[in-house]
């Protein structure tokens, strides 16, 4: 089967590295698969290639309603003769619709809708999606990503045509703590961590939502209760001005280390005893299923999907997100070894059993097949 999926771009982020995960799935269990994506940012094009993907090309979109960009993604379509489209985004969905009308092709449209709270979060954001509800109902099908997101958009007045939840999987081998054991121990020497520090990591990129600033004010409420708690950071944005200046004025310089942006996570994340999220906006992160599967213990704000990932006290602690004495009062929870190893192993576990890579790529293979067999998946 031939498989085209568009992007907005290929930076990090979890929509994209999703992305990522499906098309190269896809593309090893026999099928041609291609991806577009329309704004120049090509950081994980090298993944999809290694990945299998035959064509990566950039449609060099301006943003907005770019009509050059949509002729070129209909002239690829035209090329390529999809039997299926994916589209991932409100954006790359508008776009690939024009593009497929232009293109006159016949083929179905799958949308992986990513998006949730942020959709209404300013006036912006609330014009723009009473325009792209609108392509919501002109999919033939929408995957979304987790049951809270999908009754979200129900709430909003969005009945897709045909819809499903198709949960994020994670590749177990890849995810493996054994398999990075000794590269996270002489890591955590490097950063500066003894080995009886309680190191608190975070990977996530420095943004407003993502609210790393409400972990360093639970950080200092440990540390005041002699707790030898410090915190790791991956990532960057933004917000790292605010984040150092916060870190600065609880006066954690020494307990705080920013590493930066790192293309491998495994060994920073193997090298924390505890991994904590508290965004105040999630959909069903793909970190926190990283986390868990590298059998880290953890502790998120319960928004979005988390309580379809985690069962408080059994597998991962929730906490009510902006709470700083919840947030503190959980991490407290993790401060001894034994708790930490018992709720890291039901964590790694839970993703075995249910947030696997195989089972997540063997349902959009078969929701492809049957969407090119029922409309024909030819191109005309």
């Amino acid at each position: 089967m031939k498989i085209l999926f568009i992007a907005d771009h290929l930076k990090f982020g979890g929509a994209e590295r999703h992305l990522v995960a499906v098309a190269t799935g896809l593309a090893k269990l026999g099928n041609e698969v291609a991806v577009a994506y329309l704004k120049p940012h090509d950081e994980l094009a090298g993944e999809l290639a290694e990945g299998g993907v035959g064509q990566v090309v950039c449609c060099n979109s301006r943003g907005g309603i770019d009509f050059s960009a949509i002729r070129r993604l209909a002239k690829l379509i035209r090329d390529f003769h999809p039997e299926v489209l994916v589209a991932t985004l409100q954006y790359s969905l508008a776009m690939t619709m024009l593009a497929r009308l232009l293109g006159r092709t016949r083929a179905p449209l799958l949308f992986v809708c990513h998006s949730m709270e942020h959709v209404q979060r300013s006036r912006n954001d609330r014009l723009r999606f009473m325009v792209y509800r609108r392509f919501y109902r002109m999919a033939r099908h929408v995957v979304f990503v987790s049951d809270l997101q999908r009754q979200f958009f129900k709430t909003l007045g969005v009945y897709p045509r045909s819809d499903e939840v198709i949960h994020n999987g994670i590749d177990l081998a890849h995810f493996s703590a054994p398999a990075i054991a000794t590269e996270a121990s002489q890591l955590r020497r490097n950063l500066g961590f003894a080995e009886d520090d309680l190191v608190i990591g975070m990977c996530a990129g420095f943004r407003e939502e993502k609210r790393q600033i409400d972990l360093l004010e639970a950080l200092r409420r440990l540390r005041d209760k002699q707790l030898p708690a410090k915190v790791l950071l991956v990532g960057d944005g933004l917000m790292r001005q605010q984040i150092e200046a916060r870190r600065d004025a609880l006066r954690l310089q020494d307990a705080v280390v920013l590493c930066g942006f790192q293309q491998d996570v495994r060994p920073y994340v193997a090298a924390c005893d505890i991994m904590a999220l508290t965004s105040h906006a999630e959909t069903f992160p793909i970190a926190t299923l990283e986390y868990m599967a590298l059998g880290k213990p953890l502790v998120a704000s319960n928004v979005g999907g988390l309580s379809e990932q985690v069962t408080d006290g059994y597998n991962g602690l929730l906490y009510t997100a902006g709470d700083i004495d919840g947030l503190v009062t959980q991490l407290e929870r993790l401060a001894t070894a034994p708790v930490r190893q018992a709720l890291g192993s039901t964590a790694r576990r839970e993703v075995e059993a249910r947030f696997s890579l195989p089972t997540m790529i063997e349902r959009f293979s078969t929701r492809c097949t049957e969407l090119a067999l029922a409309e024909g998946g030819a191109s005309t």
